[in-house]
C-alpha cells in the first residue's frame, strides 16, 4: 500500500513538474506589431519570426520593472505588439503590449492593467527593431 501511494506521489510530482516547466523560458514564436503613423492611423500588421530578435525583445520586456497600475497615457501607443508563445505541449498564448516612446512607457493593452518605465537603451532597442522591420 505504501509503495502504491509513493508511486502515485512520484507520478503526480513528475506530471506537475512537466506542466509547470512547459511554458517556462519559452521565447515568442512570433511577434505581430503595428506602428502608428503621423495621421493617427496604424499601418499594416507586420510579423517578426526571427527567433533571435524575438528572444531579445522578450528578454527586454522581462527586464522592465512592472507596476500593477493602468497606463496613464490618453493617446494611442506608438507601437502595438503581440508576443505569441507556442509551447510544444501547451496551447498558444499571447501578450499584448503598447509602447509609448516619448513617455518612455510600456504597458498592457487589453486589459490595461500594468505598466513599466523604459530605459533609454530599451527605447533604442524597440525603435531599431520595429523601424528596421518596416
Amino acid at each position: 500500500m505504501k509503495r502504491m501511494l509513493a508511486g502515485y506521489v512520484i507520478c503526480a510530482g513528475l506530471l506537475l513538474e512537466g506542466c509547470a516547466s512547459s511554458e517556462e523560458d519559452v521565447d515568442p514564436s512570433r511577434i505581430e506589431y503595428q506602428t502608428i503613423h503621423t495621421d493617427g492611423d496604424y499601418g499594416p500588421t507586420r510579423t517578426i519570426t526571427d527567433a533571435e530578435t524575438n528572444a531579445e525583445l522578450d528578454r527586454t520586456t522581462e527586464e522592465v520593472k512592472w507596476e500593477d497600475q493602468p497606463v496613464p497615457i490618453d493617446r494611442d501607443p506608438d507601437v502595438k505588439a503581440t508576443f505569441v508563445f507556442t509551447p510544444d505541449d501547451a496551447p498558444e498564448r499571447s501578450l499584448d503590449f503598447g509602447i509609448w516612446f516619448d513617455e518612455r512607457m510600456i504597458g498592457g493593452i487589453e486589459p490595461q492593467d500594468s505598466r513599466g518605465e523604459l530605459t533609454a537603451d530599451q527605447i533604442t532597442l524597440f525603435k531599431s527593431i520595429f523601424d528596421d522591420q518596416e
